[in-house]
């Protein structure tokens, strides 16, 4: 039985970010495609890919009774997080409550720079450098929310907001699939998720805990505390065993070194003879 979140994604028209979320998921499943243009080309693509679609045109039925519809749709999915990708109806402040801090976007500028449209012809009117793309949080201000991840992409000098446009979308497609994991995993769920692409590993199922060859190099103790070998001091070499809190802001690169580290310290030489990680 999966325990990946089920996300909903929201779009208007083609859908380029919603087939990256698609492809690349890791830690959640698309659940529901939902769309407020029934015509949009993103759901024909992932009605054709077997996903889930809804959609309801607005027009004529008021924007409550719209997202009451909508709703209902993402919670008879099961939907825990909905992403919006190249959705084009501004949600109600209503409907922001109910799904607080649930809702995730992705926004063509470094924000704070930039909120609401014409983001890349404001950013070479302004002479900037840079330019890219935020994954943030949903809430009641427009692009107002917790950035969670952004994506710098340099501005050239004969650059046109077409041609940066172009750059950007291409380092959403990158980031925003990264984030949105990031976003639904629990700290147990990205432990494991490095752990598993380790050669020969293996989870001891109902134990939290990970092993090559038998012995065990990773353990997650509680709800966010991680275990793992290290080099005691001394001479001989030996390890022995630290722990790791995993709550608040956590430095992610820092612990999964720590836990391929950990795996080189257990694995059989034959492993590490043949190129290891």
């Amino acid at each position: 039985m999966s325990n990946e979140q089920a996300v909903a994604i929201l779009i208007s028209g083609r859908g380029s970010n919603m087939i990256s979320l698609i492809e690349q998921a890791r830690g959640y499943r698309v659940a529901l495609v939902a769309s407020d243009k029934p015509e949009a080309a993103g759901l024909v693509w992932a009605a054709a890919h077997g996903l889930a679609t809804w959609s309801l045109s607005p027009k004529g039925i008021g924007k409550a009774a719209y997202e009451a519809r909508l709703d209902a749709a993402l919670h008879a999915a099961g939907v825990g997080t909905i992403a919006l990708a190249g959705y084009m109806r501004l949600l109600s402040d209503d409907f922001v409550a109910r799904w607080r801090g649930r809702i995730v976007n992705i926004h063509p500028s470094l924000l704070p720079l930039y909120k609401g449209l014409d983001t890349h012809a404001r950013a070479i009117a302004a002479g900037d450098a840079e330019a890219g793309c935020s994954v943030h949080v949903v809430t009641e201000e427009l692009d107002g929310g917790k950035v969670l991840g952004q994506s710098r992409v340099p501005i050239l000098p004969d650059d046109d907001a077409d041609e940066l446009a172009a750059r950007v979308l291409a380092a959403e497609h990158a980031l925003y699939p990264r984030i949105l994991s990031e976003f639904v995993m629990t700290p147990f769920d990205r432990v494991r998720d490095v752990a598993l692409t380790l050669p020969e590993t293996e989870e001891l199922i109902g134990k939290s805990v990970f092993t090559v060859a038998g012995e065990a190099f990773v353990k997650f103790d509680g709800d966010a505390t991680m275990t793992v070998r290290r080099v005691r001091d001394g001479a001989d070499g030996s390890t022995t065993w630290i722990s790791i809190d995993l709550t608040g802001d956590i430095d992610w690169i820092s612990v999964e070194d720590r836990i391929a580290r950990s795996w080189e310290l257990t694995a059989p030489a034959h492993l590490l003879e043949a190129g290891g990680r």
